[in-house]
């Protein structure tokens, strides 16, 4: 089988160093550095909120990876807002932006940036418009920002919704980079969290996308499929994406929300969570199955163990340093991280919490 040409990220010769052009290169990410990016992200959000004449309603949301883009809101909330895991869009119903709107926000961002390179159509997944509209969209951004690549969210049911044809169509017109909240290859678990396909669809629709030439990133949740199913996930997943081209994955891992369905799950005793190490030993399983040439990219606030490799050639030692931290986990690490986990993801705490594996 012939792989397609993948846009590979810019990852240093020694694991978990990554350069960015926000970062020093070859910055080793500690928790206050990740911290330092996080707090500068939302506190950016709100300067353009309140300080500019663009537009953005609802949450604002893009990978960190994108944090050079410009953040053009196209649509605001999630056309399928029903998995059980997340309440990010829970009071936000989906709404697309008019023509309008986004070429008065061109026009503001022409007057700064018209040389930008990369813009963020911000949304849910703004990959659900009709191809019709989305190529208005493209050719509305190419008018103002003509240098500029369109990267976005999609959902899998949104691809399937979309021919080969239509994606080499829109990639023409520049959108060809996609962020797909695959979460995992477990049938039992995304049916559990409602994320409303399956497994053959995620290769399904991944598979048009590398026929169209469009690159892809995704991100695995770990801990969805609960306590004592990790592995089995784990290995559900490797299968899947070793069908697979992407050429990027974010690898996080369930935090339980507040006003969420699998929190009251989890307080009705219907659902029991997976362990600290059992996640551990699931971000192993998945790692040392996996075949594909990818970037991982577990720096995640709801992961502990943050780092950044380029597989396959870092999968040994990724694999190794697993090993040892399983083979001296203890009942105080698993309280200490659970703790540190609700602590981060609440944002109770100044600094991010979170454990960094020596000498990756």
């Amino acid at each position: 089988m012939d792989i397609l040409p993948q846009k590979r990220a810019e990852v240093s010769g020694t694991v978990g160093l990554f350069q960015n052009r926000n970062i020093e290169k070859e910055q080793v990410f500690t928790p206050a550095l990740i911290q330092k990016n996080i707090y500068r992200y939302n506190e950016i959000c709100e300067l353009m909120k309140e300080e500019n004449n663009m537009h953005y309603n609802g949450p604002v949301v893009r990978p960190y990876t994108d944090a050079n883009s410009i953040i053009l809101e196209v649509t605001v909330g999630c056309t399928h807002n029903s998995c059980t895991f997340c309440n990010f869009y829970k009071d936000c119903s989906f709404q697309i932006a008019s023509l309008q709107q986004i070429e008065e926000d061109l026009k503001e961002v022409n007057q700064y940036q018209k040389n930008a390179t990369e813009v963020w159509a911000s949304g849910g997944n703004p990959y659900a418009l009709s191809t019709e509209k989305l190529a208005q969209l493209a050719k509305l951004i190419r008018k103002y920002l003509p240098k500029a690549r369109i990267s976005t969210y999609a959902r899998v049911d949104d691809l399937l919704r979309k021919s080969v044809e239509d994606m080499k169509y829109l990639k023409k017109l520049g959108i060809e980079d996609l962020v797909i909240g695959i979460e995992s290859g477990y049938d039992p678990a995304l049916s559990h969290v409602n994320k409303g396909y399956s497994a053959s669809d995620i290769l399904e629709g991944c598979k048009r996308l590398e026929k169209a030439g469009v690159t892809y990133r995704v991100i695995y949740l770990g801990g969805i499929a609960g306590s004592g199913k990790g592995d089995e996930a784990a290995m559900a997943t490797a299968k899947l994406l070793n069908q697979l081209h992407p050429y990027y994955m974010f690898m996080t891992t369930v935090a339980v929300m507040p006003d969420t369905k699998l929190y009251d799950e989890v307080q009705a005793g219907e659902f029991k969570e997976a362990s600290e190490l059992e996640r551990i030993r699931e971000f192993r399983t998945l790692l040392s199955s996996m075949n594909n040439e990818i970037v991982v990219d577990s720096r995640s606030v709801a992961n502990m163990i943050p780092f950044v490799a380029e597989m396959p050639r870092d999968k040994d030692k990724i694999v190794q340093k697993l090993d040892d931290m399983i083979d001296r986990f203890s009942q105080g690490d698993e309280e200490s991280l659970r703790a540190r986990r609700s602590e981060s993801i609440l944002f109770k705490e100044e600094k991010l919490i979170c454990i960094i594996m020596d000498q990756l």
